[in-house]
């Protein structure tokens, strides 16, 4: 009996197994599952998205040429969200004034100042006219003198045309090493043909008379003179149309640096009519 029972287990064991195959696929071998066959159908869709991955990748960066416009260069300028600040006014540099240059007296007299030692203000007028700097005196013993005011120089020399139109009694002088404190070198040159060597002293108060002498190279009457005084420190030189006079060195007042300028001076002999053609700064 127990060998029957036995022999029914079994049976109804393979019964079970034989059904639970045929839920499963099992069976026929050549038969394709469909569960297999679903997912075969499912799988292209994989690649192409791998496909269209790898075609949105950007391309390798390389700067444009020459002749390329760079894809991500904006064509129009983006509006400022706010104003920009204003823009500074720029002044145009004032020029300098020259150490070295002919002045011709085409204009007024700027950088020039003058000033009257001596004798009546009323009776002298001075100004430019016809590119000339005029000195009219109507007085006696006037002494007025004219400036250069944006230099100082220690080395210098300076150059004087002047045409006399009036009497043959006058001076004209070359300044040099002008200060308010110490005083001037003066070289006068007379239109009759003597020349004077001066300093004035503002420490003593006057003139002091350093060297003197006559000169044949001087053109009298009413006539176009030049005169060239060089002044190296203490160290002066006279040139009366383009020959050397004289040469002095002062060891008593020895101004060493100045002003240049010119002057003109009348004395009993009137009236006195000096045209100053130029005045040439220049370096020794």
């Amino acid at each position: 009996m127990n060998k029957y029972k036995a022999l029914l287990y079994f049976v109804s064991f393979l019964v079970l197994v034989g059904l639970a195959c045929s839920l499963t696929g099992g069976g026929d071998p050549t038969a394709t599952p469909v569960a297999v066959v679903e997912q075969e159908q499912e799988q292209p869709d994989q690649p192409l998205q791998e496909e269209e991955q790898e075609q949105e990748e950007p391309p390798p960066h390389r700067e444009p040429t020459a002749t390329e416009k760079p894809e991500n260069t904006p064509t129009k300028e983006p509006e400022p969200t706010q104003e920009p600040p204003p823009t500074a006014t720029v002044e145009a540099p004032v020029d300098e004034p020259l150490a070295y240059f002919v002045e011709e007296f085409e204009e007024t007299l700027s950088g020039w100042s003058w000033f009257l030692i001596s004798g009546d203000e009323n009776k002298m007028d001075l100004y430019t006219e016809n590119g000339y700097l005029v000195f009219d005196l109507q007085g006696e013993d006037q002494y007025v003198y004219v400036l250069y005011d944006e230099y100082t120089y220690t080395n210098v020399r300076v150059d004087v045309m002047a045409e006399n139109r009036g009497k043959n009694t006058n001076n004209v002088s070359l300044i040099c090493n002008h200060t308010d404190q110490f005083g001037w070198y003066e070289i006068s040159v007379s239109n009759g043909g003597e020349y004077v060597f001066w300093v004035y002293s503002e420490i003593d108060g006057g003139y002091d008379q350093l060297a003197t002498g006559g000169s044949t190279n001087v053109r009298m009457g009413r006539d176009v003179n030049t005169y060239t005084a060089i002044c190296r420190e203490n160290e002066l030189q006279l040139y009366i149309n383009g020959f050397l006079e004289r040469e002095f060195v002062d060891t008593r007042y020895n101004l060493r640096e100045g002003q240049v300028g010119v002057s003109v001076s009348s004395f009993d002999v009137l009236p006195i009519l000096v045209n100053v053609d130029y005045v040439a700064i220049s370096q020794p």
